[in-house]
């Protein structure tokens, strides 16, 4: 009876732990099935299972006791409670997402035009009250989440390397600025647990996808992607977070992921069309959604298309970094311009001349700004899981 009172705690035990990790991270088979409902059952029932079990077998260890069982019986009858101490020990100081990727100890910002800056680096972020920052692909891929200010607004800017997604999203909810600790993925998208009611969001589209806040969604920020000369070109005052030095060997380990040079299989590019990890450019319009793949896109400079009724315009420019969607309607008038050197576009209609920023610098529209389109570079495996009902611009094999 003893043996199988420390058998049977100790096992189930293990076979829990071992479960409450599975479901949320990126094991083989574990992505791709509709579990998450199973995992956060778990999550939220396992020190209420886990303890029962546990004292189960502690019960029986004590009964060798009682029994008079031999020293060899008591140490071989000890390793099961080992076993479980290493599970334990893995599952929530090595393996669980928040130990793996911690927060930045420093949040420290410099002028974009600082020359300690890598002009060729890729940054995402966003303006907001006349006020914008940029934060590194690689910074922000690592940290998952980093909390900050803009325009005197509470943000938080999120990455996940595993889907190639970046949103920015408003943290208040139920008028407080919430706290959220990165949880595991579901789908290979990052998953974050607010501190209030411990239900888990989605990083793709700020949804909560289980918990009591389940449905809600977070409010958005427009986020914008591109190398950090021309980031600087568009928002010339700007502010940019500097890589926190005490994660040095961590933003190492992401080295070329932001250009698509990284040899990874969970975070490297595909370098081919409708691919899982090929890149995409997905677009919001409304409620309707469309790819664009980045390859053929890159190989037109642009593209003009219509989404949703409204007439777009998507960009890739001569760095093969930066992109941009933009609505190709000023006021009433619709131009349907054409790739100019420099990365110029001119409307032959209006006869106008726009920069790569989406400003008029010559016709009678002078000054005026293309208005943005919500946006994303995005690997095509997690858009599609995200946005299944979009569409896209040519057909996927």
């Amino acid at each position: 009876m003893s043996t199988l009172l420390i058998i049977f705690g100790t096992l189930l035990s293990s076979i829990i732990t071992i479960l409450s990790i599975y479901f949320i991270m990126p094991f083989p088979g574990s992505q791709k099935a509709e579990t998450i409902h199973i995992a956060y059952a778990i999550h939220q029932a396992y020190w209420y299972v886990l303890l029962p079990l546990l004292g189960f077998a502690i019960y029986g260890y004590a009964r060798l006791y009682l029994e008079h069982a031999s020293w060899l019986r008591r140490v071989v009858l000890a390793i099961p409670f080992l076993i479980i101490g290493a599970i334990m020990y893995m599952a929530d100081r090595v393996m669980s997402a928040d130990a793996m990727f911690l927060q930045p100890r420093s949040i420290v910002h410099v002028a974009v035009s600082d020359p300690v800056l890598d002009s060729s680096m890729i940054v995402i972020g966003t303006e907001i009250n006349g006020e914008s920052k940029a934060y590194p692909m690689n910074v922000v891929g690592y940290h998952h989440q980093i909390r900050d200010s803009i325009g005197g607004v509470p943000v938080m800017i999120t990455y996940c390397t595993v889907c190639r997604t970046g949103r920015i999203w408003d943290p208040i909810i139920n008028g407080k600025n919430e706290t959220f600790r990165l949880v595991g993925m579901d789908h290979f998208n990052a998953m974050f647990e607010d501190a209030s009611t411990g239900s888990w969001w989605r990083q793709a589209n700020g949804e909560a996808i289980t918990g009591k806040s389940k449905g809600t969604f977070l409010k958005e920020y427009p986020v914008f992607q591109k190398t950090l000369k021309e980031w600087k070109r568009r928002f010339p005052k700007s502010l940019v977070m500097l890589p926190d030095p005490a994660f040095n060997d961590q933003y190492a380990g992401l080295s070329g992921y932001d250009k698509g040079s990284i040899q990874s299989s969970l975070v490297g590019t595909q370098q081919q069309s409708w691919k899982d990890k090929s890149w995409v450019i997905g677009v919001k319009v409304g409620e309707t959604t469309k790819a664009y793949d980045w390859i053929a896109t890159r190989a037109k400079h642009i593209i003009l298309d219509k989404v949703n009724g409204e007439p777009i315009l998507i960009s890739i420019q001569s760095d093969n970094a930066t992109f941009n969607v933009w609505s190709r309607r000023v006021d009433s008038i619709v131009i349907n311009p054409t790739a100019m050197g420099n990365d110029q576009l001119y409307d032959a209609g209006t006869q106008t001349l726009w920069d790569k920023t989406g400003r008029c610098i010559d016709g009678f529209l002078l000054g005026r700004r293309l208005s943005h389109i919500p946006a994303y570079q995005e690997f095509w495996h997690s858009w599609r899981t995200f946005n299944p009902l979009t569409l896209t611009y040519g057909s996927p094999r």
